[in-house]
């Protein structure tokens, strides 16, 4: 019996009249945009039963429904044996890790180690508090980081043509606000500059704003583990990098509606041309538009290089490495490492992400240099190989320090953000309570 909607489970076996028999392997996966995205994982678990005559339930949650799931399963005693959300290296693996709830992958990452970048290997080598050790404790997957869309015919409509785009930080923002924006409005159209989200229900201001901290030159933790966010030099460029991001918000060049977006919100708003700017992770906004829209996808939309960062050189990429969990209470801990063998096998990926369009950026470099991405005809694609290969990359710092998870789970960059733009407070001021907060999170 095979059961479609929300959650689907590709495969539940009933005997006679006695009920359904427990899966050999249970997965919780965050579902796609795309049904193309969603089928490709229901066919690699497909060619897992056939391969191992076992039966796998896979089941497919919204975007944050996965996270919350996990965690009360976590809390029941009984996690899922696999599960895949975009927030759990940003807020909770290198904590699970320390706490010694994650079940050790190194058997399954060994064999396929030269596979992945650097990066993504040290992503998820995680130190165990309990034995003191580290090992791999989570499976990186792919990796992203956020882009910036805007709408070339609203641009062109403007009187401006893409030459026009500054290409220095500050510039680049206030083109959209000061000139086309307004050249818009004088036409009659109800539009708004940037989609520039603040609020505390969102993770994409979290990741936005670390771009702009790389921006600013602002490294608030150090490779060390440090926290650095007090010190002089780096409190100043924080500031500045907080100032840049509110900026627009408080000249009335982001929709008001933007302190309270979620999870997709920013989204809706672009692609209803609500704003002309949206930065977003992964390409999901563009492949949005692909299957129905192609003209927009190929014509209408662009997606660009961030804007040179304050030093005149090229901004540097945030990379978050998307990782697959399995946990020491899992029930089923052989099948979830022999699932994982098979998924992780350059030969199963490549195909899983091409067919994905392109959304998720490879973890092996062999699979980057693939001509559909390094020689690539669309202009999705090719800007964000461009990204990816053109500017460093920097990891976000609870690569660092684990213990900056919390600064996530607490939203505290979305704070910072509301106190100045919903309370009327000095940036100053909001970084100083930002900086403390964060001090105490981090001495735990």
């Amino acid at each position: 019996m095979r059961r479609l909607g929300l959650i689907l489970s590709t495969a539940v076996m009933l005997v006679g009249t006695t009920g359904a028999l427990a899966a050999d392997l249970t997965i919780w996966w965050t579902k796609g945009t795309t049904e193309v995205e969603d089928n490709t994982l229901k066919e690699i678990v497909a060619r897992w039963e056939k391969e191992t005559g076992k039966i796998a339930e896979l089941s497919f949650y919204a975007t944050g429904d996965t996270e919350a799931k996990v965690l009360t399963a976590l809390k029941a005693g009984s996690p899922p044996d696999l599960t895949f959300d975009f927030g759990f290296d940003l807020a909770y693996t290198p904590t699970w890790a320390f706490e010694d709830q994650l079940a050790d992958l190194t058997s399954v990452i060994e064999p396929v180690k030269a596979e992945f970048q650097q990066g993504a290997l040290d992503s998820v080598y995680l130190l165990n508090g309990v034995t003191g050790q580290r090992a791999y404790y989570a499976a990186p997957w792919v990796q992203m980081t956020p882009h910036v869309h805007y709408w070339k015919d609203m641009l062109e409509t403007a009187g401006f043509g893409e030459a026009d785009l500054p290409r220095d930080w500050q510039p680049f923002w206030d083109f959209w606000c000061d000139a086309v924006a307004p050249a818009l409005r004088d036409k009659g159209e109800r539009v708004y500059g940037i989609g520039q989200g603040s609020s505390t229900t969102s993770n994409d201001p979290y990741l936005i704003m670390h771009i702009y901290l790389n921006a600013f030159g602002a490294q608030v933790v150090a490779p060390d583990g440090t926290l650095q966010i007090s010190q002089p030099e780096t409190r100043e460029k924080v500031i500045a990098a907080l100032n840049s991001y509110v900026k627009p918000i408080k000249a009335g060049c982001v929709p008001p509606d933007a302190v309270n977006w979620g999870g997709a919100d920013d989204n809706t708003s672009f692609l209803n041309r609500k704003n002309l700017v949206a930065m977003n992770p992964t390409l999901s906004i563009p492949l949005s538009q692909k299957a129905d829209n192609p003209d927009v996808y190929a014509n209408a939309l662009r997606t660009v290089p961030w804007p040179n960062g304050v030093d005149g050189t090229p901004t540097p990429t945030i990379i978050s490495v998307k990782q697959i969990l399995s946990f020491k209470a899992s029930p089923n801990p052989d099948n979830a490492k022999s699932f994982l063998a098979l998924l992780l096998k350059p030969e199963t990926i490549g195909p899983m992400l091409q067919a994905n369009g392109g959304r998720w950026v490879p973890v092996m470099p062999k699979l980057l240099a693939d001509p559909f991405y390094s020689q690539s005809t669309d202009p999705h694609v090719a800007a964000m190989y461009k990204q990816f290969t053109e500017s460093a990359t920097t990891p976000l710092p609870h690569t660092y320090n684990r213990l900056y998870a919390k600064v996530m789970q607490e939203q505290l960059w979305q704070k910072a953000m509301g106190r100045i733009v919903i309370d009327g407070w000095e940036t100053d001021k909001a970084v100083d309570e930002l900086a403390e907060r964060m001090t105490a999170l981090l001495a735990e």
